[in-house]
């Protein structure tokens, strides 16, 4: 007999990381029966997602699944307002496309909360009551989470601070505001201003010439981390976290924008209390290990069979 499973989806702007694991809850960080990465779907989201899952989940009987998505989300009827990295995905009622198509129940949430719900259950968020993660990559998601509870605001877009306005001269983001912190630390605009500093090659050389000290990499990535640190300012000033975890791949090891950006902090803050601001240790699979956490609850809630809408 096959057994049930849940099936988490991290839906990036190049690829998908997805989690399969047990149906059975548990307070451990859910074991991977499959797990891997795939390129994102491009042309029709709905059925190269249904694909996916189908391909991931083989013999086995899907009960949940939750697709983490970078954008802004109606949580309640499943749908993508708008999401700045995947704009196919734009106004699509994703969540009930999904249901239809896998015959089991699907949710759709922010990256962002899924990767926090992860860090502040399992990682470095571990044990603190107040936790605020940011994930840095092609996009830049965040999440508050106290007391275990994502805090996502009266409209369920709040954490968004990939789009608090660094540099009101700068370049126009997609979401349609002018130097919002992507356009300054997402990846491809690091890729830009390197390339447009005399560099060669992606975010990851860049860093990598920024350790070997290189003059370019240094402006290029103090002018980055500097507009992270201004931006963390303004989230302590708001919402005044216990802790700051930062992750994406721009944050993996050896961390040093963090580094930077958190030094920066210290530099600037006036009456601000300064949290901890720490890497980040679940990696590239905290969204997929989050979705995979909220795929277990709606398990739990929502039989096979039933539709959310």
């Amino acid at each position: 007999m096959s057994s049930a499973v849940v099936l988490g989806l991290d839906v990036g702007g190049s690829s998908v990381k997805y989690r399969l694991a047990s149906a059975a809850p548990s307070e451990r960080i859910p074991e991977a029966l499959a797990q891997g990465t795939v390129s994102t779907p491009k042309k029709d989201p709905v059925a190269g997602l249904a694909a996916i899952a189908r391909d991931v989940t083989g013999s086995h009987r899907l009960t949940a699944v939750v697709v983490g998505i970078p954008g802004l989300v109606d949580e309640a009827s499943g749908t993508v307002l708008r999401s700045a990295n995947l704009p196919a995905l734009d106004g699509l009622a994703l969540g009930p496309a999904l249901t239809a198509e896998l015959e089991a129940p699907v949710a759709v949430i922010n990256d962002g909360r899924a990767a926090a719900v992860a860090e502040a259950r399992w990682g470095a968020g571990a044990g603190e009551r107040d936790v605020f993660t940011l994930a840095l990559g092609t996009g830049i998601a965040g999440s508050h989470i106290v007391d275990g509870r994502v805090v996502d605001g009266a409209h369920g877009i709040a954490g968004e601070l990939g789009h608090v306005v660094v540099d009101p001269s700068g370049a126009v983001c997609a979401c349609g505001q002018r130097g919002c912190l992507e356009t300054v630390i997402g990846a491809p605009a690091l890729r830009r201003a390197w390339n447009q500093a005399g560099g060669d090659g992606s975010p990851k050389d860049l860093l990598a010439a920024y350790e070997a000290g290189d003059v370019r990499a240094v402006r290029v990535v103090d002018r980055g981390a500097g507009a992270l640190a201004d931006a963390i300012l303004t989230l302590l000033a708001l919402v005044d976290p216990g802790v700051i975890v930062i992750g994406g791949g721009l944050a993996s090891a050896p961390h040093r924008i963090v580094v930077r950006a958190r030094a920066l902090v210290d530099e600037r803050a006036t009456f601000h209390r300064v949290p901890p601001i720490v890497p980040a240790t679940l990696g590239k699979w905290a969204g997929a290990v989050g979705a995979v956490a909220e795929a277990r609850e709606l398990a739990a809630r929502v039989p096979v069979g039933i539709s959310l809408n």
